[in-house]
C-alpha cells in the first residue's frame, strides 16, 4: 500500500488510550490450542493496522504459515495478559521500548538468537543497544517515533522549545485549541524537561510536582483524545502534541501547518519485535521476523505506516512518490542523539498515572 493507515493506526490509538493501572486491564481473549509442534499458523498479539496486509500475505504464501493476529491498544494491556494465564501461547509481540525492561523483569520475554535473525548488521545502530534494552537481549527494532508538536503558526508564532508550547497554549486565539496525549508520561515528560530534570530518574516527588504546571494549564486543553488530522486541518485544534506520522497526516491536509521537536529534549519511542517467553513456535518466529527485518519488507512497512523502520540507510530506499518523506523521519533538523526513551519504573510510574487523571479531571475533557 503506498498511504498510511487512517487515524486508527496504533499510535493514535496509544495516544486516544484513557488512564489504565500499571496492572491494566486484560485485553483481548486468548490465542487457541498450540499444544506444541509446528502449526501452519503464527500467533502474534500487537497493535491494531500494524503490518502491511500485503506483506503478511506474501509472507503466508512464501512459508505455508499463516500469521494470526490479536490486537491490544496500551502496552498495559500487553503487559497484564503476558502476565497471566490468559498469555500463553503467543508466538511474537510487539512492545515499545518503555515496557521492554518492565516485561523482560518479569521473564516475560524469550532471550533473542541474533544469529536466527541473520545478525543485526542491516539495522540502523541508532536504534540498538539502547538503555532501555542493553546488546538488544530481548527486542529487535521494528519502527519508532518522536514526541513532537504540530501547529499553526499564523495562529500560535513559533515554536522552538517545550516552555514556548506552554506559553503558546494560554495565548488568547490558542487557548481551547490544544491537544495533548492521554499518555501519562508524554503529559508529565515536557514539564520535567522544562525544569532540566530527566523522566528515567525523577522522583516521585518531582513526578507530582508537575501538577504545579499541569494542572494550571489544563484549562487551555481542548482534548487529551487521539490524534485527529481534520482537527488540524480545519483549525479547531491548532496546536498539537504529535508523533511525526500524525502531523505529516495534517501537513499533507494543511500545508501551512509546521512540525517541530521541542528542546530541550524530547520521546524517541521504539516499537520492536519480540518474542514472547514459552512460544509455542519458536521456529516459525524466527522465521517470521526474519523475513520482517529484510530490506524490501522494512521499505514496504515504512510506506504502509508513515513510521521508519529500523533498515540502515532507509531514507535513500524509500520510493521517490513518497509525499514529505522527510517528515517520516522527523524533519531535517531532528538530533536523535539528543531525545530519549521513556523506561517504565514501577516504583514512579503510578504518579506519572495519578498526575495525568488530575490534569485531565482539571481541563474538564
Amino acid at each position: 500500500m503506498t498511504s498510511a493507515p487512517s487515524s486508527i493506526s496504533r499510535r493514535a490509538l496509544l495516544a486516544g488510550a484513557g488512564g489504565i493501572s500499571l496492572l491494566g486491564l486484560l485485553a483481548a481473549c486468548a490465542p487457541g490450542g498450540r499444544a506444541g509442534g509446528t502449526t501452519d499458523e503464527l500467533n502474534i498479539y500487537s497493535w491494531p493496522d500494524y503490518f502491511s496486509k500485503d506483506d503478511l500475505a506474501a509472507f503466508a504464501k512464501k512459508s505455508g504459515v499463516t500469521p494470526k493476529i490479536a490486537t491490544y491498544t496500551d502496552n498495559n494491556a500487553l503487559f497484564t495478559k503476558l502476565n497471566s494465564a490468559a498469555g500463553a501461547g503467543y508466538d511474537v509481540v510487539v512492545p515499545s521500548s518503555s515496557w521492554i525492561r518492565q516485561l523482560s523483569d518479569h521473564k516475560l520475554l524469550e532471550e533473542l538468537d541474533h544469529d536466527r535473525l541473520g545478525g543485526l548488521d542491516g539495522l540502523d545502530p541508532s536504534l540498538l543497544d539502547r538503555e532501555y534494552d542493553k546488546g538488544n537481549t530481548y527486542s529487535i527494532p521494528k519502527d519508532w517515533g518522536l514526541l513532537g508538536v504540530v501547529y499553526d503558526p499564523a495562529v500560535v508564532g513559533d515554536i522552538a522549545t517545550w516552555q514556548d508550547f506552554f506559553d503558546a497554549g494560554a495565548k488568547s486565539g490558542v487557548s481551547g485549541r490544544v491537544r495533548m496525549t492521554s499518555a501519562a508520561e508524554e503529559t508529565v515528560g515536557p514539564a520535567l524537561w522544562v525544569q532540566g530534570k530527566d523522566w528515567n530518574t525523577a522522583s516521585q516527588a518531582e513526578v507530582s510536582g508537575t501538577l504545579d504546571l499541569l494542572e494550571p494549564f489544563a484549562k487551555h486543553v481542548k482534548t487529551f483524545a487521539g490524534f485527529d488530522a481534520n482537527d488540524l486541518a480545519s483549525g479547531a485544534i491548532v496546536l498539537a502534541q504529535a508523533n511525526q506520522a500524525a502531523a505529516r497526516n495534517a501537513i499533507q491536509l494543511n500545508p501551512r501547518l509546521k512540525w517541530v521537536v521541542p528542546s530541550p529534549t524530547s520521546e524517541l519511542w521504539v516499537d520492536s519485535f519480540s518474542i514472547a517467553k514459552g512460544a509455542p513456535d519458536l521456529d516459525r518466529a524466527y522465521e517470521f521476523l526474519r523475513y520482517q527485518l529484510t530490506p524490501k519488507v522494512q521499505v514496504n512497512e515504512t510506506v504502509y505506516l508513515g513510521y521508519p523502520a529500523s533498515l540502515q540507510g532507509l531514507k535513500d530506499k524509500l520510493p521517490s512518490k513518497v509525499e514529505n518523506a522527510e517528515l517520516i523521519f522527523g524533519g531535517a533538523d531532528v538530533d536523535l542523539d539528543g531525545l530519549t526513551s521513556f523506561v517504565v519504573d514501577p516504583d514512579t510510574f503510578p504518579a506519572f498515572q495519578d498526575v495525568q487523571e488530575k490534569v485531565q479531571a482539571a481541563s474538564g475533557s
